[in-house]
């Protein structure tokens, strides 16, 4: 690429940025959001209180304690929250226990426990009514406000897409969160969406044509677990449940703006495009060439992916009794670290000769490559932060990039050397990739046929399918520019730890 085009991409990337930007924080002006450190019972809680600009929202009024769901946090639950500030009450979001803001640990008993202490507490100080006040939920969080409804006792409940309680459905005990069926209590709103997975919505139903409470069930079309979150369909019908649970005036209420979205979209569109220009100058230019010993010793393909899957199913009969980096204290993200750790491990031993060829890297080179990687991973989660899901690493979070960097990068590193150089970008990216989906086919296997109970693993998966298509961009252009497998897996593991970090709740 000519430096001219160069020039004219980032430029691109900027105006990309700066527009959507523009979207995420026009429509934020409605909103006020104030931001509280709150000690429930054991823990500390970050949480957002969530109130139209334009209206005087009192306890009397109404309110909404809104929970999130499992590896999410309180900004991915704005556009429920707005919805529910429109109609003039006020919103109270936390962040729970070893999610976003808030310290660990978490388990999903903790976080139910916190959650009580929360509500009870913002009682206690007259910040909300208990029969002034909705207590709504998504997933892990839907099931918790299910859970607490009975000793709170508030004017309703809306589930939404709460997570399954018992086996059955062909959901296993061990990927459940919870044990036990809550009682639902009167005023109790269960939404769940088109495509979620058939166990939960199943599992929903159960729950409310088995209640003797007044409790209403209802599929939404054409949305996924995640997608609820941000759709009018369901912002509607929470906001006329919540308005008829607490005589509120009967009309139509304003949803929210989807503007934020769009400007997320646009703005990692724009990083992408910045991505490129930014990799070039920091690693080179120019294609490098490596050494004649590392292009006479690439690795057939076949045998590559038949060592991947051996060594991915090795590990995941090991880590149901032996998981190294358990000390992370990551919930499953400790048993992710230690799945790259013994799979990259048993690549670098069968390859011993390559890694002392590979080795040969100027230590300059990585550190452009770590420079580059930690710039963009604060430029990703900074946006993200700011358009649509908390992102930014706290020092709880921080803490635990040394080691899972390691675990990171040695996986990383033993596919860099079966992928060999760039001779074809393009069928070397689809080879890559590969052997991603031959690793990661192996960690549902064991979620679901070994019964690991790693079932976050398999929910997030779409998550890191969407990671490793993007990231392994840019691990590609670092390989081809500079001739160099540990800095293109240095590169990649800095942002695949800081991506996990952000997703596995600390416990």
């Amino acid at each position: 690429m000519s430096k001219r085009n160069e020039v004219l991409q980032a430029i691109g990337g900027l105006l990309c940025l700066l527009v959507g930007a523009f979207l995420a924080l026009y429509p934020a002006r409605r909103y006020a959001e104030r931001r509280y450190w709150v000690d429930a019972g054991s823990c500390s809680m970050d949480v957002v209180l969530v109130s139209r600009t334009d209206q005087l929202a009192q306890p009397s009024t109404g309110s909404v304690v809104l929970l999130h769901g499992l590896a999410a946090n309180n900004i991915i639950m704005e556009y429920l929250a707005r919805a529910f500030a429109n109609e003039g009450l006020r919103v109270f979001v936390p962040d729970l226990a070893g999610h976003g803001r808030s310290p660990g640990p978490f388990t999903p008993e903790n976080a139910e426990s916190c959650a009580g202490s929360l509500l009870r507490g913002l009682a206690a100080r007259g910040m909300i009514v208990p029969d002034r006040t909705i207590l709504a939920g998504h997933s892990m969080g839907g099931a918790i406000a299910l859970r607490l409804a009975e000793r709170f006792r508030p004017a309703g409940v809306i589930a939404i897409s709460p997570a399954p309680m018992i086996p059955a459905h062909g959901v296993i005990h061990e990927n459940l969160l919870f044990h036990t069926l809550p009682n639902p209590t009167a005023n109790t709103r269960i939404l769940v969406g088109q495509y979620d997975l058939p166990g939960l919505k199943d599992d929903a139903a159960d729950l409310a044509a088995h209640s003797p409470a007044d409790v209403h069930y209802s599929v939404v079309p054409g949305n996924s677990h995640v997608s609820v979150l941000f759709s009018p369909t369901v912002a509607r019908e929470a906001q006329d449940w919540a308005a008829g649970a607490l005589s509120l005036p009967g009309r139509s209420y304003e949803l929210p703006s989807h503007a934020n979205l769009w400007g997320c979209a646009l703005g990692i569109v724009g990083l992408l495009l910045i991505a490129g220009p930014f990799l070039r100058e920091m690693v080179g230019n120019e294609a490098a060439i490596e050494s004649d010993g590392t292009r006479n010793k690439k690795v057939v393909p076949v045998r590559a992916v038949v060592e991947v899957a051996l060594l991915s199913v090795f590990a995941v009969h090991v880590l149901p009794y032996w998981q190294p980096l358990r000390v992370l204290h990551l919930f499953e993200g400790g048993y992710l670290a230690s799945f790259f750790l013994i799979v990259g491990t048993g690549l670098l031993l069968l390859h011993l000769s390559m890694v002392r060829e590979t080795m040969r890297t100027r230590t300059m080179l990585l550190f452009a490559a770590g420079f580059a990687a930690v710039l963009l991973h604060f430029l990703i989660t900074g946006w993200f932060e700011l358009t649509a899901s908390g992102a930014w690493l706290t020092w709880h979070r921080w803490a635990r990039f040394p080691l899972f960097l390691l675990s990171s990068f040695v996986f990383l590193y033993g596919l860099e050397i079966l992928a060999g150089p760039v001779e074809n970008a393009r069928r070397r990216y689809a080879f890559w990739l590969s052997l991603i989906v031959v690793a990661w086919l192996a960690l549902a296997g064991g979620v679901l046929y070994l019964r690991t109970g790693e079932i976050l693993l398999v929910l997030l998966a779409l998550y890191f399918a969407v990671f490793f298509l993007l990231a392994g961009l840019g691990i590609q252009l670092v390989r081809r520019n500079s001739g160099s497998a540990p800095a293109a897996a240095l590169f990649g593991a800095i942002l695949l730890s800081g991506f996990c970090l952000v997703l596995f709740p600390l416990s």
